[in-house]
């Protein structure tokens, strides 16, 4: 009995071993599909900002500010840029990123730590920094406005500000 059962097992062994190959032989065997395909790219509507220039914005005309009359109202100034699109768009988007201030974190922050320039949407509401702001594309953008904010009871230090933000535009 010892002798027919290794010859048994090795039977059943190599029963086993060719089921499996005969199961794995058409999954083996290698169909070639040519698939091609093809489609149409188009070219959306396109936007120049600013004439890929700076946009600067200079507060009472560049001349200097009192300090004691920075109120979040005084000195509003137009955030001057254009907006050139091709395409046709009809609605865009906008929105400033930059550094918020350390008073509020909705206001751009300047070289001044009590000051930050807050922006405003057309109407005067306030443009949160890293919102985004809806309109419909037409030859003169949207009126956007920057204002001079303090700190609530800061006593702010003569001397240049500056501030900086990243206006990005988006095609809906």
């Amino acid at each position: 009995m010892n002798a027919v059962a290794p010859q048994v097992l090795w039977r059943s062994v190599l029963g086993t071993m060719g089921g499996v190959a005969l199961c794995l032989a058409p999954v083996q065997a290698s169909n070639i599909l040519t698939l091609n395909i093809t489609g149409l790219v188009m070219s959306g509507p396109a936007c120049i900002l600013n004439a890929n220039n700076e946009i600067v914005v200079k507060f009472n005309d560049g001349n200097a500010l009192q300090t004691t009359s920075i109120d979040g109202s005084n000195y509003t100034t137009p955030v001057p840029f254009t907006l050139s699109c091709t395409g046709n768009p009809s609605t865009l988007r906008l929105r400033f990123q930059g550094a918020e201030s350390t008073f509020d974190p909705t206001v751009l922050a300047t070289n001044i730590t009590d000051l930050g320039i807050k922006l405003l949407q057309p109407g005067g509401s306030a443009l949160k920094l890293g919102d985004w702001f809806t309109f419909n594309y037409s030859a003169t953008p949207p009126a956007i406005k920057a204002v001079p904010v303090k700190r609530s009871g800061a006593i702010l230090p003569g001397g240049v500000f500056n501030g900086s933000a990243t206006l990005l535009v988006e095609v809906l």
